[in-house]
């Protein structure tokens, strides 16, 4: 987050507009001063000119339009008096509305500071201790919301007022110019805008107030009961008991996913099934690759956050935390899909949420640390640090086979049990430690964890020692029976699971086709792209006449009458020259630009870009970006693949447009002054946007064959 920007928008702004509060109050004060003097004298004017009207005969008086009758003098001067207590109450507006733009510019500077302030002293604070972490983090998390608010309702009413005060400050005795009263009007405009976006701010306030409200965790599986699982809750119990810990409330079992707990609300699909309370999710298949030792060391290490001073920082932070980071991605997700008013109203609060954040990720993440490290050890203590290392490392390993297989059953829809044909490709399998192992941070949705190598130096096990358990083989009947084991009807909750996976894999397949037949016929037959405006090609062209005949003239005087040139004929000579040049070169660009409006230069096929000089189409496959850029006209930039060959190119003739290939960057690059289609010109994006449809419906193509294959 760039801070500079975040005070600028939250104290620096509202600063500026305080100020323009302080000169606009000077203003004021000046042209109440002015009115009364004004005022003084015009009582006064008028006395004289009553007096002169008196004489005989009668004079005439001056006025801006020339002289004018005293009478048309003192009527003028009657109806600016008639005008004065207008202009008194417009200036005491002004006065009033100046004070509460410098106030409410110092509200909102106010708020900003403290809100900055405050939450860079509570990052600060927030490492002393994870109780001092809670302590501020619910404390900012509550208040912040309404902070926001506040801060954007003053700055929204500071700009519509001081709108209105230039809008005011227009208004003079006499009549007003129409310039006068239609700026007048636009300033007004803008003001009620400014007013209107208070309304739709107060209309957003709901969704900002709960964007620090925590949302339900989404998680998908089956939840399962003592009875449906007795094997899986009484030893899930018994480590709770050994560590002195809360046991869960809820187990959740899963295809997907690692072991982790969560106190957070949360919801269970495809059943949506809504679950309040501490939750343990447990990845089926695991249940069969761990040995029983190592099951226990992943369920210890999870439950110890459960145990001790953990519990707290458990149930109490953590739900809060996680529940922040959705909710600004949800936000983040609102604001994108916002009308324009919406979006600009919700992007404070979405910066200074970030910000906020920000200022606890420090802390967060170094009492997460230590926070797994602890439990780390606490299931080692239970199995011993060998079997805890060992299932950190055998995790890593099988990992990455287990979500190869899960995709490549489901892309295939051809097995009803699921967990049975996973485990079958795994005894295929050769097991080894990934290169980055040591380097990976295990999965979890709403937690960080040190990495693989951190953990095992801290278990104080040696890599070798670990990696000769994790790598074991696998023994298929094995697993399945150590799983099935664990619950009452194992065969109806493989088939239940299996059933929800393939399901969802079939829905988003279905919908992932659905988008990419949709995008390949997108696209039908060619499309041809030229510059158009010969008539711009003509005008070129005539413009450069009057220089070729001047440049004639001038020549020709020189050759025949050399003694009627002023200076010497070299000079005229030249100057002749420079206009020849100039008004060829006119020529010879219009004469060109006409040639070439005409012709295609880009030709879009399903499979092709093609261009005039090269000697064979070029291949959408071969594109990996396109782009535009405005520099003298518009290049399109074509940036090939790094495995695609460098086009060919040949020559053309006059007029003709071509590329130019940059070999270094390795990119195919097209000038034209503008596009257009069918003699239609067409905005630079909407031309972007064709050559993208087209990119896009060849590698839809490509992936549909793909499929088919």
């Amino acid at each position: 987050m760039n801070a500079l920007k975040l005070i600028f928008l939250l104290v620096i702004f509202p600063l500026l507009l305080t100020a323009l509060g302080g000169w606009e109050r000077e203003r004021a004060e000046s042209a109440t001063a002015a009115s009364i003097d004004y005022q003084r004298h015009l009582v006064t004017y008028k006395q004289r000119l009553q007096e002169v009207a008196a004489m005989q005969p009668v004079p005439t008086a001056d006025a801006p339009e020339g002289l004018i009758s005293v009478q048309e003098a003192i009527a003028r001067l009657e109806r600016n008096e008639a005008e004065l207590p207008t202009a008194q109450r417009v200036n005491h507006a002004r006065r009033v509305i100046a004070l509460w733009v410098m106030g409410l510019g110092l509200v909102a500077a106010l708020i900003g500071v403290t809100a900055l302030l405050a939450t860079h002293w509570a990052g600060r604070r927030a490492q002393q201790s994870r109780e001092t972490l809670l302590q501020v983090f619910s404390i900012g998390s509550r208040s912040l919301p309404y902070v926001l608010v506040s801060h954007v309702v003053a700055m929204a009413a500071t700009v519509a007022l001081a709108l209105s005060y230039g809008g005011l400050a227009m208004w003079h005795i006499g009549r007003l110019g129409s310039g006068e009263v239609k700026l007048m009007a636009v300033l007004g405009v803008i003001a009620a805008f400014c007013l209107y976006s208070i309304w739709q701010l107060l209309k957003q306030l709901r969704h900002m107030l709960g964007m620090f409200t925590p949302e339900p965790l989404e998680m998908f599986g089956q939840v399962v009961t003592p009875e449906q699982a007795p094997g899986l809750w009484r030893h899930v119990n018994e480590v709770a008991g050994k560590l002195g810990a809360l046991p869960p409330d809820h187990i959740v079992v899963s295809l997907a996913q690692g072991f982790y707990v969560t106190s957070s609300e949360a919801t269970v699909q495809p059943a949506n099934t809504s679950l309040r309370g501490r939750t343990l999710h447990v990845p089926l298949l695991y249940l069969g690759l761990l040995s029983r030792e190592e099951v226990g060391a992943v369920i210890g290490h999870e439950l110890a956050h459960f145990a001790g001073k953990d519990t707290e920082y458990s149930l109490r932070f953590l739900p809060i935390y996680d529940g922040v980071n959705r909710s600004l991605e949800t936000l983040l997700n609102t604001m994108l899909a916002s009308d324009v008013i919406q979006g600009w109203l919700m992007r404070p609060s979405f910066m200074f949420g970030v910000f906020f954040m920000q200022r606890f990720d420090d802390a967060v993440n170094h009492w997460s640390r230590e926070r797994e490290l602890l439990a780390d050890a606490a299931g080692a203590r239970l199995v011993g640090s060998t079997a805890a290392a060992s299932a950190l490392l055998r995790v890593s390993v099988l990992q990455p086979h287990i979500e190869d297989s899960l995709l490549a059953l489901c892309d295939a829809a051809s097995a009803t049990d699921l967990p049975d044909a996973v485990l079958a490709t795994l005894r295929e399998c050769q097991l080894q430690l990934p290169p980055e192992a040591l380097a990976i941070h295990q999965p979890h949705p709403t937690d960080s964890h040190p990495s693989n190598g951190e953990r095992l130096q801290a278990l104080n096990v040696s890599l070798d020692d670990a990696l000769r358990s994790a790598t074991r083989a696998v023994d298929s009947d094995a697993a399945n029976a150590q799983i099935d084991a664990c619950f009452s009807a194992p065969q109806a909750l493989r088939a239940q699971l299996s059933g929800d996976v393939m399901e969802v894999a079939e829905s988003e397949n279905t919908a992932h086709t659905h988008l990419l037949e949709t995008l390949a016929a997108s696209t039908e037959g060619d499309r041809r792209l030229h510059e158009g405006g010969q008539w711009r090609g003509v005008l070129m062209a005539l413009s450069g006449l009057p220089f070729v005949l001047a440049a004639l003239f001038i020549l020709s005087r020189v050759w025949l009458a050399p003694e009627r040139l002023k200076g010497t004929p070299l000079s005229a000579v030249g100057a002749g020259a420079c206009l020849g040049v100039i008004g060829l070169a006119l020529l010879w660009l219009g004469i060109r630009r006409f040639i070439r409006a005409p012709q295609t230069a880009l030709r879009l096929t399903p499979e092709h870009f093609e261009f005039n000089n090269l000697a064979q189409p070029l291949p959408i496959e071969h594109i990996e970006e396109i782009s535009l850029q405005f520099v003298q006209g518009i290049w399109i930039t074509l940036q090939l693949t790094p495995e695609a060959p460098l086009p060919a190119t040949r020559k053309t003739a006059f007029g003709v447009p071509g590329v130019r290939i940059n070999k270094k960057k390795r990119q195919v690059l097209l000038l034209m002054a503008q596009l257009c289609i069918d003699n239609k010109k067409i905005e630079p994006y909407e031309g972007l946007s064709l050559m993208l449809d087209y990119k896009n419906a060849a590698l839809a193509r490509k992936m549909l064959q793909s499929r088919q294959d």
